[in-house]
């Protein structure tokens, strides 16, 4: 038992950084210097020194040339951090139902729709310039060129393209990933069927599960209204922090978009051991 919480607990620290996961998984095949790093994960190095130095703190990575200089340290995963590693790369929990967990699911690949990959895109090549866009995407293991309306892109690589525009014009924070899809949320195809329809802002609240249905094809959105309030809770879906705020901006870019002076808080999130995301809009 206390071998499964140190394990979880590792999980839960890695998983709330998008770049210590990647980072450490970097590090799986052998050890290395933080330019080899940030030159494999495409992160800044200051990025890339700072999750080594938290992965440090916590006994997944260790210094093993304390001696040398800046440029000559190399580093590598301990015992606890194999472990974790060997744990990320057999678990099927990142993107995969629950009832799937530990079970064969052959076919099963979660994707968001092309369209709202899209629109990103254009918000961002208006706030920063194609130069700057295709600066940005072009290690994306996707062709931007090639994502249609009605592509469906896969999961990861929805995340990886979102990592990669942090990495590229954010500070760490995700804070520029959910400013982003605050402008461009309400500009989505299916949010805009919705908006159109000028409902009262409760019952386009309630909508909100079948706008995701449409837009994702893993997971569960429930929605509870209240007295000018909805709270929207994601299930079963383990999402990166860029997703994390990624929906924090889409509801917030909808409320602004109907003209309310609201906030959306976020009050609960699976990567911090809870059962649900969730978000509170207020207005």
């Amino acid at each position: 038992m206390v071998a499964d919480a140190r394990l979880w607990e590792d999980f839960s620290f890695v998983a709330a950084s998008s770049y210590r996961e990647r980072v450490i998984h970097a590090l799986a095949g052998k050890p290395k210097f933080p330019k080899d790093l940030a030159g494999e994960t495409d992160l800044r190095i200051v990025h890339v020194s700072r999750a080594l130095r938290e992965m440090r703190g916590r006994g997944l990575v260790e210094l093993l040339t304390p001696a040398a200089k800046a440029r000559g340290r190399l580093y590598g995963v301990t015992a606890s951090g194999a472990v974790l590693l060997k744990y990320l790369d057999d678990s099927s929990r990142r993107f995969v139902p629950p009832a799937a967990r530990g079970l064969p699911y052959v076919g099963f690949v979660p994707k968001i729709r092309g369209s709202s990959v899209l629109r990103l895109l254009a918000v961002l090549r208006e706030a920063k310039g194609e130069a700057a866009l295709r600066d940005a995407t072009h290690s994306w293991s996707m062709d931007t060129e090639q994502v249609e309306e009605d592509t469906w892109v896969s999961v990861d690589a929805g995340a990886e393209l979102l990592e990669l525009v942090e990495a590229k014009f954010g500070d760490g924070s995700y804070a520029f990933i959910r400013s982003l899809f605050a402008q461009a949320g309400p500009s989505f195809p299916t949010i805009q069927a919705e908006l159109a329809r000028k409902l009262p802002l409760a019952t386009l609240a309630e909508r909100a599960p079948v706008v995701y249905g449409k837009e994702w094809n893993f997971g569960r959105l429930e929605v509870e209204t209240a007295n000018r309030r909805a709270a929207f809770r994601h299930y079963d879906w383990m999402p990166t922090p860029a997703m994390c705020s990624m929906f924090h901006g889409i509801y917030e870019g909808v409320l602004r978009w109907r003209g309310f002076p609201g906030k959306v808080l976020k009050a609960r999130c699976v990567r911090e051991g809870d059962d649900c995301c969730e978000y509170v809009a207020e207005w």
